[in-house]
């Protein structure tokens, strides 16, 4: 009785039979999984635009505009009908550079720190120039026109990575290259330095306004390299949608 009784038991406490052929065979063969986390968008601080630009071009686009220009000043008073009146090549040399600066609206200060001779003095030897060889109104062109120029030209090569907006593409190539621009132009307020003398037999100090080189060369390329990048954008896509 009491082996008949234990095995009842444990009979009731084992539970009903259970087929296996109603496993899913999947649950039993295949341990579970973990789910596979979705991938998370990354987060930059800078726009896709200013991440992609090529900065470095651009400013050496900007270093090279600037050669141009000093180059186109230079041949005004080597070949033209301009000159000046310095007997060494250095001083000429420098005077080229016055006269580019000068171009921009940068004036050249002139300082003396003499006990006689004390102060600064700022001069653009283009204002009010009277019967110069070559109008004053030449050399302010020069500027304007290499960077409207370079700023066509730079978006003509930029291609499909240019921006879906025009605005946005002109500030981005007028601000590119003017950071090269007032970089170079600034760098070069170091070497186109002269001593002068005064009539008391003082010396002083000529060199561009760094003040006014900081504001300005920033600014042409700003307005018209940008300008140039803007007409260029909206005649590829006149020319596209023709």
């Amino acid at each position: 009785m009491t082996e008949h009784g234990t095995d009842e038991a444990g009979d009731e406490g084992a539970g009903p039979p259970v087929d296996e052929s109603l496993v899913d065979e999947s649950l039993v063969d295949e341990p579970p999984t973990a789910t596979a986390e979705q991938p998370q968008p990354e987060s930059h601080l800078l726009a896709e635009s200013l991440r992609t630009f090529p900065w470095l071009r651009a400013a050496g686009v900007a270093i090279g505009t600037l050669a141009v220009e000093y180059l186109l000043v230079a041949l005004l008073f080597l070949v033209g009908p301009s000159s000046v009146d310095f007997p060494e090549l250095s001083d000429r040399l420098i005077q080229y550079g016055f006269v580019l600066y000068n171009a921009h609206h940068v004036p050249t200060l002139v300082t003396a720190s003499d006990a006689e001779v004390y102060g600064s003095a700022a001069r653009n030897v283009l204002y009010g120039a009277q019967g110069a060889s070559v109008p004053p109104l030449v050399y302010f062109l020069i500027p304007i026109v290499a960077l409207l120029v370079v700023g066509a030209l730079f978006e003509r090569y930029r291609g499909d990575t240019r921006s879906d907006s025009m605005l946005e593409e002109a500030a981005l190539v007028g601000t590119s290259i003017g950071f090269g621009y007032v970089a170079t132009g600034f760098a070069g307020s170091f070497v186109f330095v002269r001593t002068v003398m005064f009539d008391s037999g003082a010396e002083g100090q000529a060199a561009p306004a760094v003040l006014w080189l900081l504001i300005l060369l920033f600014f042409f390329p700003l307005v018209f390299a940008s300008l140039g990048a803007a007409a260029r954008y909206l005649y590829a896509d006149w020319t596209s949608g023709a």
